[in-house]
Formats: structure tokens, sequence, C-alpha cells
């Protein structure tokens, strides 16, 4: 717990970002819950509680110096496995909208757990694929921002996760440091998408050198209504 509160300490520091009480109490929680499950579902490689913290926990919470989210805004995370960083995310701002979506049931099963266990409201989990749940009209283009952590490439990432935000939204991919190569090769699939402003945020991991990009893209114009494309095409045949 010392080398815990010691990252938060020094990652309060570097970014003015501090978890209250309860909030790390529930992260706790969380992370219990995690390695008890990740004995029978694959979850997560890092089984260390302290670099869970550092690689999921923290990491996460970047996004927060990367874009100014507004009050009560209806956020999805694209591919989230075990809720990272959308959970996070929630637990940290509780006002926000979020909807969590996987495609491994076993892992959606782990995400409700996770939800009643914490008792959080205003957060739904979605069991699905990206280009099927993007095409209904509950989801497509309602969201203010999609979020996305070590999914595909960027030209993948931006035809699952575009759909899902609306004109003058937001899509935040959590990216190294070769994110903004990514980005530059994506530049015509993400204007094929209606997306438009692009911006790449630099920073690390508190504690270690690992570089860190998020890249932000601003939606401008609606999505075709041919994308997403079938499932399993986005990633099989990136847009060029």
């Amino acid at each position: 717990m010392r080398d815990r509160d010691r990252l938060l300490a020094a990652f309060s520091k570097d970014t003015g970002i501090t978890l209250k009480p309860e909030q790390i109490a529930m992260i706790e929680a969380y992370t219990g819950l995690l390695l008890d499950y990740n004995q029978r579902v694959n979850l997560t490689a890092i089984t260390d509680r302290e670099e869970i913290w550092r690689k999921h926990v923290l990491d996460s919470l970047l996004l927060f110096l990367a874009l100014e989210i507004p009050p009560t805004a209806k956020v999805i995370d694209i591919g989230t496995g075990a809720g990272i960083p959308g959970l996070i995310l929630k637990i940290y701002r509780p006002d926000l909208e979020m909807a969590l979506l996987e495609s491994q049931n076993k892992k959606v099963a782990f995400l409700k757990k996770a939800v009643a266990t914490l008792g959080l409201q205003g957060i739904e989990c979605l069991w699905g694929r990206a280009e099927d749940i993007g095409r209904q009209k509950n989801y497509r283009e309602s969201f203010d921002l999609a979020v996305s952590r070590g999914l595909a490439g960027m030209n993948t990432l931006a035809e699952y996760c575009l759909p899902f935000v609306r004109v003058g939204g937001f899509m935040i991919a959590y990216k190294g440091p070769g994110g903004e190569g990514e980005l530059n090769a994506a530049a015509r699939a993400i204007e094929i998408l209606g997306g438009g402003t692009k911006k790449v945020w630099r920073g690390s991991l508190t504690g270690g050198q690992e570089v860190r990009q998020l890249i932000i893209i601003q939606k401008e114009h609606p999505t075709p209504p041919v994308y997403p494309r079938r499932p399993g095409l986005p990633a099989k045949r990136p847009l060029q």
C-alpha cells in the first residue's frame, strides 16, 4: 500500500489529478475482482497490483489531461476488455454516462459483475462488435466521446470509433510512441469517416519511461452510411 500511495502522490504531483479515498477504495476492490477473475478468464497480463495501478489505472486517467470532458458527457469505450479505460474514467468522473463495449461474452460477464460490486450507476455493459453496434440507431452518432486503448491500428480504429461519435464530438486512441505515425498514415481514412481536426497529446507514465501518445480526432461530418463495414473487414482490409 505504501508503494501505491507513493505512486499516487507522484502522479498527483505530475498531473494535478488526485483520487479521493473512496475512489481509491473502489479501484482496490476492482483490482481484487480483476485478479480473481483473471485466474479463469484472460483479462490482463499484468498481475502485480502496483503495475495495475500504474499501467492500467493511472494511464487511463491521462485522458483528462488531453481533453476537457464536459459534465454528464456520453462516453463509449470500444473494445474495453477488463474495463480499461472506461471503468476507471467512470470511477474518477461518476457524472459521465458510460458505455463499455466488448465482443467477448466472458469479459462482459466480468464487467457486469464489477459494475454491480462497485455500485456504479449510469454505466452500460454492451456485448457485441463495433461494426454491428455502430449501425444501431440507439448508438450511432450519439456519443460525445469514443475511446479505445490498444485495440487496433488507427485506420481500423477510426472505422470502429467514429460511427459512434456525434458531429462535434471526439474520439481518443491511447497509443505508444508510434501513435503519430499511425495517425498520419490513417489521414485519408479518418477524413472518409467524418473526422477532421487532429491533435496528439504526448506524455509518459508516472514511475517509468514509457512514452504515451493520445490521438485526439474531432468529428466534423456525419459518417457515410456504408461504414462501418461488415464485421472483420475493418481489420482485414483497413481503409487507405
